[in-house]
């Protein structure tokens, strides 16, 4: 064993530790500094561990947030930082003698603990070692003194004890809670996706366990065989670069469109290092470059999913992006989109042709709230035309704003999400939105019904899903459009025989009003 160590060397680099705090981590790219030493740690040691613990090594890491006392605390019972490794481990931008792991540069703890805090204590005791060691930092202290070195305290302890502890106080930082702690939470269990799920690793952040709940992907008939048997819209994908690096993993397209769960994830040994942010309801953190994704609304970067190890590049030092040269990226692109769009499983091809309307109750409710505010500026609409050009009587119906909302059918069923009706030149005016599979040729009907008019949107039209599909699309401006074309319909059949042209002005005048207007 290698003497003693009675102090630790904090330089070169007292002055980088000055700059930590001003780096642009976010709290959970922080923390994950702290998770990447617990995981390479207990990986690098599974055999001493399960020794020690007579049977398989189980992982535990439990980041615990003190509000009250301004302090966050990290602690793990991996192996410990052993003797050989204490000066390494606290010297800033010193690198590991093994950098094949999650452990790369040297400098992520110190930077993330500095970023986070200007005080911070790590405690470790390392597998076989008998003796605890304690390394207090006082970032503003050391700097002031220029300090060379920090003491190192030691105190006997089992052989058989083992893991890390790391307080961190004074912080630079609010503790988080709330919002930003279920963020945190969210982009760890995304991160370390391929270890929150194996039972012999457990990581705790505010008392609860952290756990990644794969995305559910795509079965259906290819979109030009609707009648032919279902597929799983899934692939392996392998792309080899210029340079000879080869890039491997899956894509696949989400059973339920959603712009913010689409996108890529990029992980570097194990772990998530770009686009985390899709499975941690993040749309700023995802990966969705434009050259295979297109633009934010289109169908590509509704659906489209995958997982992609790019260990064979090098990553930053923060570990939350890649450094890539021009060459490589450019052709990883187009090299991935013809991948990703090869047959039998065409994935870009089938997102942008396959559509299906979702009948949940939360996309009815969606409707509910849309067509109340749409009925509501057809009524101003309406209200709009009294006067000296053509006065109206317009007269609330007795249950204005009436809807009817139904739990979803049988697809081949028609399905009545809402409806509305208001009184308008003595007959009653209902707004309808259906879901109408069996008739996906009629996009809206305009209809009288004795003394009622009938506006009927169908929401399984091909026009509807493709511009307005929900959730996570915009239906509002679809259905006032719709409106605004029955009324100018209404309206012509009022007034009498017109020249063709009439219809048309009409309907840009009812657009030039309330219905154009997103407060309506």
């Amino acid at each position: 064993m290698s003497a003693e160590p009675t102090s630790v060397t904090v330089r070169p680099g007292v002055g980088m530790l000055a700059l930590f705090p001003s780096m642009s981590y976010k709290p959970w790219y922080a923390l994950s500094e702290f998770v990447d030493n617990a995981i390479q740690s207990w990986l690098s040691h599974k055999d001493e561990l399960a020794a020690a613990r007579g049977g398989a090594p189980r992982l535990h890491i439990e980041i615990t947030i003190d509000r009250s006392a301004g302090t966050i605390e990290v602690v793990d019972n991996a192996a410990g930082i052993f003797t050989q490794d204490i000066a390494r481990a606290f010297t800033p931008a010193a690198p590991p003698a093994d950098a094949s792991g999650l452990s790369q540069f040297g400098i992520g703890m110190k930077s993330a603990a500095a970023w986070y805090a200007r005080r911070f204590v790590v405690t470790t005791t390392a597998i076989g070692e008998p003796v605890r060691r304690e390394v207090a930092f006082d970032i503003p202290g050391i700097v002031e003194a220029g300090a060379d070195t920090i003491p190192l305290r030691t105190e006997p302890a089992s052989p058989w004890e083992h893991g890390t502890r790391l307080v961190l106080s004074d912080l630079n930082h609010p503790a988080p809670t709330g919002r930003t702690l279920g963020k945190i939470r969210d982009y760890l269990s995304s991160i370390y996706r391929r270890f929150v799920n194996d039972e012999d690793v457990e990581i705790v952040v505010g008392g609860e366990r952290l756990r990644f709940e794969p995305p559910r992907i795509l079965e259906a008939a290819r979109w030009s065989e609707p009648e032919g048997r279902p597929l799983e819209w899934r692939k392996d994908v392998e792309v080899l670069l210029p340079s000879g690096r080869r890039i491997t993993g899956w894509a696949g397209l989400l059973a339920t469109g959603n712009t913010v769960a689409a996108g890529f994830a990029l992980l570097y040994r194990g772990k998530v290092v770009q686009g985390a942010g899709s499975m941690a309801r993040d749309a700023s953190g995802g990966y969705k470059p434009h050259e295979v994704f297109g633009a934010g609304n289109s169908f590509e970067s509704q659906r489209l999913i995958g997982e992609l190890d790019v260990s064979a590049l090098d990553v930053t030092h923060t570990k939350d992006s890649l450094v890539w040269d021009d060459e490589d990226e450019s052709a990883f692109l187009a090299l991935l989109q013809d991948e990703l769009d090869a047959e039998p499983v065409p994935l870009l091809r089938m997102a942008r042709n396959y559509r299906s309307t979702a009948r949940t109750r939360a996309v009815q409710a969606i409707v509910q709230d849309v067509v109340a505010s749409v009925a509501q500026a057809t009524e101003q609409t309406v209200r709009a035309d009294e006067g000296p050009r053509r006065p109206l009587v317009v007269k609330r119906s007795p249950v204005p704003g009436r809807m009817t909302v139904v739990s979803a059918p049988p697809v081949e069923q028609t399905v009545f999400l809402a409806d509305t009706s208001w009184q308008l030149l003595g007959e009653e005016l209902k707004i309808r939105v259906v879901d109408e599979p069996r008739d996906v040729g009629t996009w809206v009907r305009v209809v009288p019904d004795g003394a009622t008019w009938v506006v009927t949107v169908n929401r399984a039209h091909r026009f509807t899903e493709s511009f307005a599909n929900l959730p996570g699309m915009d239906f509002e401006p679809i259905l006032r459009l719709a409106v605004a074309v029955a009324l100018a319909q209404i309206r012509a059949e009022r007034v009498g025989p017109q020249e063709p042209w009439f219809f048309v002005a009409e309907l840009n005048r009812v657009l030039t009003g309330p219905l154009s207007d997103r407060a309506g």
